[in-house]
């Protein structure tokens, strides 16, 4: 079994699919790694690993899960008093040859936040593509003056603090839509 030395894996599941030949729901080991991210931000990229493969149980074809999204981690409570953490995923990407992952999107809760590598961050390609992923979900046109920056060789760095002031001022779409059952 190989891992990507390079992205070490955050963590490993079960994967519930639904293979492309025969419709039938299935089960893949998954291995997920955060490739990118900010904590600042409150977004972090995570791809499946390799050797995340299997064969469907009922027709024998071949499996390989292949996907990368977005997360977001927000703490809130319960209508029964429980304090949780909601993960939701976004801008996904499911390119996964003989079956679809649709069950990994969407979110999950936790009884606390995620722990991120400490040396986790945004490099200069995972920056542009966050920026455009958020210019066409919120039209800001801040955005733009922010992916030319990047664009123009400006550190990531020197962006994040007017990313995480529009990020903020966007709440209605990057946020509450997703914590609509949470308590204030």
């Amino acid at each position: 079994m190989e891992i990507d030395k390079n992205f070490p894996t955050i963590c490993l599941q079960d994967v519930d699919v639904t293979c492309s030949e025969c419709g039938e729901a299935c089960v893949v080991d998954g291995r997920f790694s955060e490739v990118a991210g900010d904590e600042r931000l409150n977004f972090y990229k995570v791809r499946s690993g390799f050797a995340c493969e299997g064969t469907c149980s009922h027709c024998g074809n071949e499996m390989e899960l292949d996907v990368t999204y977005w997360k977001r981690e927000f703490m809130g409570v319960r209508p029964d008093g429980r304090e949780v953490c909601r993960i939701v995923t976004m801008w996904e990407r499911d390119e996964s040859p003989g079956c679809s992952a649709e069950s990994l999107f969407g979110y999950f809760e936790t009884c606390g936040p995620e722990i991120h590598f400490d040396d986790l961050a945004l490099d200069t390609s995972s920056a542009r593509e966050l920026v455009d992923l958020l210019y066409k979900t919120t039209r800001d046109e801040a955005l733009l003056a922010v992916g030319e920056l990047l664009k123009n060789g400006s550190p990531v760095e020197s962006v994040i603090p007017e990313l995480q002031r529009i990020i903020d001022s966007h709440d209605d779409v990057l946020k509450d839509k997703y914590l609509g059952d949470f308590l204030p």
